[in-house]
């Protein structure tokens, strides 16, 4: 009986127990089960928003590549300027780096087109555009100039080269080639032909840029001086001591005849 009891007593205090937590599990769903399912509800449409925004952005992508690739056409058919148009629209609309390739290749087009211009304002918003990394802005930077290589000053061209070349960036061989050409416009040789020296030697030099450097290089022809030396005296035929003040000239020994002993 005692053995009875005792087990009675103990599931009546499991169903107590449970009791208890069921009735606190229920207080606790009246104070927080809205605000439960409200969090449930968010992280579900939190995931189905960014499922469907990388779908989104994929689909933008393939339709930004595919606008591109039918404006590379236009200009590659010989349609400069529906090929800017077509690169400028996309370089408003396109996102990550389709917006700026489209907008360097908008201003080609443009330039195509005889439109200096629209060139020149497409290439200035893609050099001081916000948020626009560096090679990218110096890209631009350097297209310009060779925009207008004709009409710009080649002090002012070698001082606006300068960050360019100052840096380590991957367009400081075609801003060396730039310079170079300034230095002939400015009519000093020697300082084209060094800059052209040092462009030849850069390591891993593009061969059409290495072509044309040479190519300008050999043009220009030796530096004064360069290449000619003078001419070693032969053998036992080495050349009198220079005079001075201190060691007069000594007048050639007759053949045969040591020189202390040479008659006048």
């Amino acid at each position: 009986m005692r053995g009875r009891s005792t087990t009675g007593g103990d599931e009546f205090v499991r169903e107590v127990d449970e009791a208890v937590r069921q009735d606190q599990w229920l207080k606790l769903w009246r104070r927080y089960g809205t605000w439960l399912i409200a969090a449930a509800a968010t992280i579900v449409v939190g995931s189905a928003l960014g499922v469907g925004w990388r779908e989104y952005r994929a689909s933008q992508r393939l339709d930004e590549a595919r606008a591109y690739a039918a404006a590379e056409q236009q200009l590659r058919t010989g349609q400069p300027a529906a090929a800017a148009k077509a690169f400028a629209e996309l370089a408003e609309d396109a996102h990550d780096g389709f917006g700026v390739l489209a907008r360097l290749r908008a201003a080609e087009a443009q330039a195509a087109a005889k439109d200096p211009a629209a060139a020149a304002a497409s290439l200035a918003a893609l050099a001081t555009g916000s948020g626009v990394p560096a090679p990218y802005a110096d890209l631009a930077k350097l297209m310009a100039l060779q925009q207008r290589f004709d009409q710009t000053d080649p002090q002012t061209m070698l001082r606006e080269l300068e960050p360019i070349l100052a840096s380590d960036g991957p367009w400081r061989q075609s801003a060396l080639e730039l310079k170079a050409l300034a230095q002939l416009k400015m009519e000093d040789v020697a300082a084209a032909r060094s800059t052209l020296a040092e462009l030849t030697g850069q390591p891993n030099l593009p061969q059409a840029l290495a072509r044309r450097a040479s190519t300008l290089l050999a043009s220009l022809g030796p530096a004064p001086g360069a290449g000619t030396e003078p001419a070693k005296p032969a053998a036992g035929n080495a050349p009198a001591p220079a005079a001075t003040s201190a060691n007069p000239a000594v007048p050639a020994a007759d053949a045969g005849v040591p020189a202390g002993q040479a008659t006048n």
